[in-house]
């Protein structure tokens, strides 16, 4: 008997590469939550009655954009057996997200989990989206092991360590809430003390001491207490991580690999700061209520981390792809260029210039 699932899975896998369909496959149980409640898919930080699934996408970004090099290497181990994995696999994680989404009394029984364990209940959402990322991580981490073998796991490490710092990043939101978690709130201080040396550069009244930044605005005054999630200090770290192993895995010299993953942390960074900076001009210059600088807070984060990735990973591509042009545009150095002889001999005659032996 066999299952349907896998039926087309087979017929599937005579259509497609082995990389592609592993893919389509990865990609289904993310577009299907997609599909079911894609008002939960905004690009910010859970918590606080909203959920931020928009990282989720990019897990899939960062799968495809390492296929481009992994599909060429991989090689398939697909079988019946195999195929037949891959559609359990497929039905288990689209059975969860499904749950999570439309049975209230599944999503309660997870959250019920959490609190159980001990994460914070004002925090819930954050362990929520742990689980996401928990699942989407094992279904991904399991799929390529069935089509690839367990070192493909190599092969797709760039997605597979941002699936898994989201989950770690919400897990210690979950359990350590506020600034509890004093590493990573000293970051977020640090971001504070940025914000505030810009302010004091361009003339703005946006003060800022230890995590508290002071806006004294337009039209009224906020006083915004930070923790770390609420300034991306989460994104700081996993996106640095990520620039790091990307430019790793380029086919480039050690020391432009060293340059890349040097301005992408340090654009990644940068990037943090101006985007709290934003916020607190916006809230200098146009907020009315402390509700305008939250949704402000929330769009800008949308906007910022995506062009940036994105643009990050363009510019690398397109330097290395004209570096790599001229080096095979450039002529052999020297007068001399040695040639092999006819017959496939395996000693050379040397040629000078002029075409003289």
């Amino acid at each position: 008997m066999h299952s349907p699932a896998g039926s087309l899975i087979g017929r599937m896998s005579h259509r497609l590469k082995a990389a592609d369909m592993f893919l389509v496959l990865s990609a289904i149980p993310v577009l299907f939550l997609l599909v079911l409640v894609p008002e939960t898919f905004g690009l910010s930080w859970a918590g606080f009655g909203k959920l931020g699934r928009g990282g989720l996408l990019f897990v899939l970004f960062f799968l495809a954009f390492e296929l481009m090099d992994f599909r060429k290497t991989a090689s398939s181990r697909l079988n019946r057996n195999r195929e037949i994995g891959s559609a359990v696999l497929l039905m288990l994680t689209m059975l969860y997200f499904g749950a999570v989404a439309l049975v209230t009394p599944f999503t309660d029984s997870v959250y019920s989990v959490g609190r159980i364990l001990g994460a914070s209940g004002e925090f819930s959402n954050s362990w929520l989206m742990a689980m996401d990322y928990l699942v989407l991580s094992l279904y991904i981490i399991g799929l390529a092991t069935v089509f690839f073998g367990p070192r493909a796991i190599l092969g797709i490490f760039t997605a597979v360590v941002f699936s898994a710092g989201m989950l770690v990043m919400y897990l210690l939101d979950a359990f350590f809430p506020y600034g509890s978690l004093g590493p990573l709130q000293f970051w977020a201080n640090f971001i504070v003390a940025g914000v505030a040396f810009l302010s004091r550069v361009f003339g703005l009244p946006v003060y800022g001491y230890g995590n508290v930044l002071t806006i004294a605005g337009k039209h009224g005054t906020f006083r915004l207490v930070v923790f770390w999630p609420s300034v991306g200090v989460h994104s700081m770290l996993i996106y640095s991580l990520v620039m790091i192993l990307l430019a790793a895995k380029l086919d480039a010299p050690a020391k432009r690999k060293l340059i890349y993953a040097a301005v992408g942390v340090a654009g990644t960074m940068f990037l943090n700061v101006m985007r709290i900076f934003l916020i607190a001009l916006y809230g200098y210059a146009y907020a009315i209520t402390g509700d305008d600088l939250d949704a402000f807070h929330n769009s800008i984060g949308e906007l910022l981390f995506p062009i940036w990735i994105v643009a990050f990973l363009a510019i690398v591509l397109s330097v290395e792809g004209r570096l790599s042009a001229r080096a095979k545009h450039v002529p052999a150095q020297g007068p001399e260029a040695a040639v092999p002889l006819p017959d496939g001999q395996n000693s050379y005659v040397v040629i000078d210039s002029l075409g003289r032996e």
